[in-house]
């Protein structure tokens, strides 16, 4: 049987079993707003609370940002854990190549002791910057391979265009094919009012939930309500 660990996002693990698959990457695929952040937030909390080694690699935000973040959800895990078990990175899809193929296998060795949770928000920013899909997927290939041998991620993709609709663009669909697990976090409206949900679209060695949950970013992070219609 394969080993689970806990994602730390309450009513989560109870779609896909009984947690998330280790050495695994999953991809977040949501529009702005969604949520995926406060879900790789709560994900690297878990692992620190598990006695792990947990880095978050960020193409977007700064530390201070970040920390601002996790104090008013009261995980103050981040600040006392800064430098030691927890690493944070921050850089641009410029760089980002370089440091997938070079910088991060060597942080990852040096730390192979312990089990990893990596996260990378967001991803889009390099897939932008690299426009030959065949490198894309090279590149991507190689690194989600790397991150599978150290621990589990969590990386994440920025969605746009009619949030009603899923639309996969060929760039897109690189890493969610490549990724073990693939979470689609919407926010769906009807009636002047919008819900925010979270959806399975695939998550191998595992049986899952196929619906659609809504969910609630409450003032300690997520919870998804497993039996509720989103409307």
């Amino acid at each position: 049987m394969d080993e689970r660990i806990k994602s730390g996002i309450s009513g989560f693990d109870q779609l896909i079993g009984s947690g998330i698959v280790k050495n695994t990457v999953t991809v977040l695929y949501g529009s702005p707003g969604a949520g995926k952040s406060i879900f790789c937030t709560s994900f690297l909390r878990q692992g620190l609370k598990d006695g792990e080694k947990v880095f978050y690699i960020s193409l977007e935000q700064d530390i201070d940002s970040f920390l601002r973040e996790a104090d008013t959800l009261g995980f103050s895990e981040f600040r006392k854990e800064l430098n030691s078990n927890f690493i944070f990175t921050k850089m641009t899809g410029h760089d980002f190549k370089n440091f997938l193929s070079i910088e991060l296998p060597k942080i990852l060795e040096s730390r192979r002791d312990k089990h990893s949770r990596v996260v990378i928000d967001p991803l889009t920013p390099f897939i932008w910057e690299v426009k030959d899909i065949a490198i894309q997927r090279n590149v991507l290939g190689d690194t989600f391979n790397l991150l599978k041998k150290f621990g589990t991620a969590v990386v994440t993709i920025e969605r746009y265009g009619d949030m009603n609709k899923l639309e996969l663009m060929e760039d897109v669909a690189i890493p969610i094919y490549l990724s073990d697990s693939a979470v689609l976090m919407s926010m769906v409206y009807n009636q002047n009012f919008y819900q925010k949900t979270i959806s399975i679209l695939k998550m191998r060695f595992s049986s899952h939930s196929a619906g659609m949950h809504p969910f609630d970013i409450t003032d300690t992070g997520m919870k998804i309500f497993q039996d509720q219609p989103v409307f």
